[in-house]
């Protein structure tokens, strides 16, 4: 039986084991079977298919005696308690694989080893790959690439495939080298393409593009940057090469593909196609999910000429891939941490990513904070050391802030924690919470590994009267989802008729495709939506911009939420009438109107904010108010919004008239306390000025 022995040495002997640098030492004792004459090699994988360590007898990194091998890696690596494989291969090709668990003490626990057979991902993993040792090892390093990883394997095998019908004296098997890599927010990185290339002996020169360039308004010819960028500068001066160049394939890389979906794209697209004949060029397309999912729509030849398979997208990251990202960042941002500060941070991140409190979590949050946060503590902390007679040269735990992390969770339950602090919306509140429940459940069963379906929807309606909370829930939506990662950003942008219809024939498609782009990543929340749409006035040029929002709110995991508010009756009256719309809005919430003890309830927040106190006579008078206000008021009476106005705008004024012409000396208190002569001028103002929310004309409607 071959066994096999491997140990943890930490970064400071004589520590116990903790999530740190440590060095691994592998033991390797070979069964008599095997030919301990021949050449091995020793490669250690985690579950993610990272390659921490490898070598071959032939390197000198591994000391032989006889049967056994003994190799001690210093790879600066963190070593995380999970599933690790080891895979043995000798020099005839035979593959062996240990499966491995790391505990929390460090303790290594290994299974007994067995074959793999030719042409098994194991195959692939120590030899075709493996033999691109430089550019294997640092595309498996790559966080979120594991199906780039998956399809390296699949052509390393469909590359064997080849070769062994070449030397059959069969034709190859034409392998496609287009690609689509979607990613949902993180922006990709041309290197991981020039490593996949490599590891996968794809043959070919490879040029950059952003398609943002192509399309230039500004300049006589708006297609000049596309045309020098397909010039044919391969071809040489030189008869041989120019022989040379013409059989040359070439990879044409586009990112930045949003701009292939706007204005000059299909032309673009054209000049593209135009490039990319017979199969023998190639071309690699990355985006947004969003992007990628539109484009296809818009050009569906792609999806005849792109396999299936060649379709990959980046994954979240795993909490390995995440800590090995953040030392990185602190590598680039040249910081050293002591043992104590990699023990403190490894620990904070695996029970923040644990709880799922940043499981949606990418490169640019990591490196967020990292300058932002831990860079200037060490400095400030470096700093007060000099003065002191010292200089840390390395970040100590103090400089790492356990509540970052911890207050990327508060994100989530502080958003929901104002929710509950809202007056009323008792039915709301619940419908948001279940809904948060739900989010939160499915990417739970991701990280178990389990089936989930694909392309969930949170587009929202809000319908009720002028000032029910519908803005403020809004805004806490977006809050919501981006800590739940649906969002990558979660602002609020607004939008109405006014902002969004043009004068002339191709205003509002341009409007509409500016406010989508400054919302992608946001809430984009459009105010009485059903005034964008008169139902038979071909003149209206609003059909255009429900077209628009149309093509958004089918697409899958877009990155943008859209919510429509306004009145029940008109929004009721928009869906009914386009059957399109209302199918893609899965979530409607109605805003009753407030009660007088609700409006009570807020007032006194309000007030309380700005630390104003209410007597008792004048607490007893402004509920009389607004119990009035209530009973007299008409449809656009603005429930909290009046409360408010009435408080700013005519009780404080109030007030401070009263304070400002008095002869005597209040005190602290006099600039605080509210009378009931402030309730009583206030409401003698207003009765004068009646306070409401106007209503816009609903375009197109009837009563």
């Amino acid at each position: 039986m071959t066994t096999l022995y491997l140990t943890l040495q930490p970064q400071e002997s004589g520590k116990t084991f903790t999530y740190n640098y440590c060095s691994v030492s592998i033991e390797l004792t070979l069964d008599r079977s095997l030919k301990c004459s021949d050449t091995y090699s020793i490669l250690l994988y985690n579950s993610h298919l990272m390659l921490l360590c490898g070598a071959k007898t032939s390197d000198n990194l591994i000391e032989r005696s006889g049967k056994t091998f003994r190799a001690n890696f210093h790879d600066n690596h963190i070593w995380v308690p999970g599933d690790y494989f080891l895979l043995l291969r000798n020099g005839a090709g035979m593959v062996w694989r240990f499966d491995i668990r790391l505990d929390e003490t460090g303790q290594f626990h290994v299974q007994a080893p067995y074959s793999c057979p030719k042409m098994s991902d194991e195959d692939m993993l120590s030899g075709r790959l493996y033999g691109k040792k430089t550019q294997w090892r640092l595309l498996s390093n790559r966080s979120g690439h594991m199906q780039l990883k998956r399809w390296a394997i699949q052509r390393a095998k469909e590359n064997e495939l080849n070769e062994m019908r070449s030397s059959m004296l069969e034709k190859r098997i034409e392998l496609s080298d287009d690609l689509l890599i979607s990613s949902r927010t993180r922006p990709f990185n041309n290197s991981s393409i020039i490593l996949l290339m490599h590891a996968c002996e794809v043959d070919s020169e490879r040029k950059f593009a952003n398609c943002e360039s192509f399309y230039d308004t500004t300049k006589s010819n708006p297609y000049e940057a596309l045309n020098e960028f397909f010039d044919d500068s391969h071809a040489k001066s030189d008869f041989f090469s120019l022989i040379e160049d013409s059989t040359k394939k070439h990879t044409y890389v586009f990112s930045r593909i949003g701009a292939l979906l706007e204005n000059g794209g299909k032309t673009i697209m054209k000049a593209i196609r135009a490039h990319w004949p017979d199969g023998k060029d190639s071309a690699v397309f990355y985006g947004s999910g969003q992007e990628i999912s539109a484009l296809l729509e818009q050009n569906p030849s792609l999806g005849q000429i792109i396999p299936k398979e060649n379709r990959l997208s980046m994954e979240p990251y795993s909490l390995e891939e995440m800590l090995h990202t953040f030392f990185e960042e602190t590598a680039s941002a040249n910081l050293t941490l002591s043992p104590e500060a990699v023990d403190k941070a490894c620990r904070i991140i695996s029970h923040a990513y644990e709880q799922g409190i940043i499981g949606h979590w990418q490169k640019q949050d990591i490196r967020e904070y990292v300058t932002q946060n831990l860079k200037p503590s060490y400095c400030k902390n470096a700093i007060n050391g000099m003065r002191t007679g010292g200089l840390p040269l390395e970040v100590q735990p103090s400089d790492i802030d356990e509540a970052y992390f911890l207050n990327q969770s508060d994100a989530y339950n502080e958003a929901l924690k104002e929710l509950q602090a809202m007056v009323g919306l008792k039915e709301i509140k619940q419908s948001i919470l279940t809904l948060s429940h739900r989010v939160k459940f499915f990417q739970e069963r991701r990280q178990l590994g389990l089936h989930c379906s694909e392309g969930m929807t949170y587009h929202t309606i809000l319908t009720g009267n002028p000032g029910t909370g519908k803005t403020t829930v809004a805004k806490l939506l977006g809050k919501i989802y981006h800590s739940l990662g649906l969002l990558s950003k979660g602002e609020v942008v607004y939008a109405d008729r006014t902002t969004i219809i043009g004068k002339f024939i191709g205003d509002t498609e341009e409007n509409m495709k500016q406010i989508l782009k400054e919302a992608q990543g946001n809430v984009l929340l459009i105010d009485e939506a059903y005034t964008l749409y008169t139902k038979g006035d071909e003149r209206d040029f609003g059909r255009h911009a429900i077209e628009c929002l149309l093509d958004v709110l089918t697409r899958k995991n877009p990155d943008i939420l859209i919510v429509f508010a306004g009145y029940k009756k008109e929004m009721d009256t928009l869906l009914s009438m386009n059957q399109g719309l209302d199918g893609r809005f899965p979530y409607h919430f109605h805003f009753s109107d407030y009660s007088v003890e609700e409006l009570m309830q807020i007032a006194e927040k309000l007030l309380a904010t700005d630390q104003y106190e209410l007597t008792e006579e004048a607490r007893a008078l402004l509920q009389q108010t607004i119990r009035e206000a209530v009973a007299g008021h008409h449809e656009s009476f603005g429930n909290a919004r009046w409360v408010e106005q009435f408080i700013h705008n005519g009780i404080i004024p109030a007030l401070a008239d009263r304070v400002s012409g008095s002869p005597h000396a209040t005190g602290k208190t006099g600039y605080q306390r509210i009378e009931s002569i402030d309730v009583r001028t206030a409401a003698e103002r207003f009765k004068s000025k009646r306070v409401e929310i106007g209503r816009r004309p609903a375009i197109g409607f009837c009563a």
